[in-house]
């Protein structure tokens, strides 16, 4: 009977080695924003879409953020080594990507370029005027949520978040928005989309 214990406890050893070589490699990677691009939404038909149109309906108008990043640095988990397995043979499973920013985003604000409505003016921020598509949260939550770790299968994805436009205008059609992200580091990302018209 010890016998067979001490056999099965020989043959359980190895291939436990086995499944513990098999498990995930983690690999985290820190990234760095650098730069900010947007493009105008049209959420008139079945999907939202990148448009480069010079009319959009006011009802289905939102704003695309494009934040691209560089990544700086990669660390992979040890390899551990067995006696029964030897690292150069053990199986490596697709793993997932954990990504962080070294420099969280503190806000992103939304201004109008042209007169919006009786409260805003040009040049008032209008921040409260969209909400983000991803979560249906307001801008201000997500920003919350946007700078927490991450996990990815893909590398160099850039981040989009898209802004839907939730309150008309009601002065003038011609429009035009600012974005500004300030950065935990003091950096400030800034653009305007295109001039467009809003029926």
């Amino acid at each position: 009977m010890k016998a067979r214990l001490i056999i099965l406890v020989l043959l359980l050893v190895p291939i436990a080695n086995i499944f513990h070589s098999c498990r995930c490699k983690e690999q985290h990677i820190n990234y760095f924003y650098n730069s900010l691009l947007l493009e105008n939404l049209d959420n008139s038909g079945a999907e939202v879409i990148e448009s480069e149109a010079l009319q959009f309906n006011k009802n289905a108008y939102g704003i695309r953020l494009i934040l691209l990043k560089e990544e700086r640095l990669i660390v992979r988990a040890k390899q551990v080594n067995s006696i029964f397995v030897q690292s150069a043979y053990a199986v490596s499973w697709k793993c997932p990507y954990t990504y962080s920013a070294v420099d969280t985003i503190v806000s992103i604000k939304v201004f109008t370029i042209n007169d919006f409505d009786n409260l805003h003016s040009e040049n008032s921020e209008i921040t409260e005027y969209f909400k983000v598509r991803q979560t249906y949260s307001s801008v201000k939550d997500h920003v919350v949520n946007i700078n927490r770790p991450y996990k990815s299968y893909d590398m160099n994805n850039d981040i989009e978040i898209d802004l839907m436009l939730m309150t008309v205008p009601t002065i003038n059609n011609r429009h035009q928005f600012k974005v500004r992200i300030e950065l935990s580091n003091g950096h400030i990302f800034e653009e305007q989309t295109t001039e467009i018209e809003l029926l």
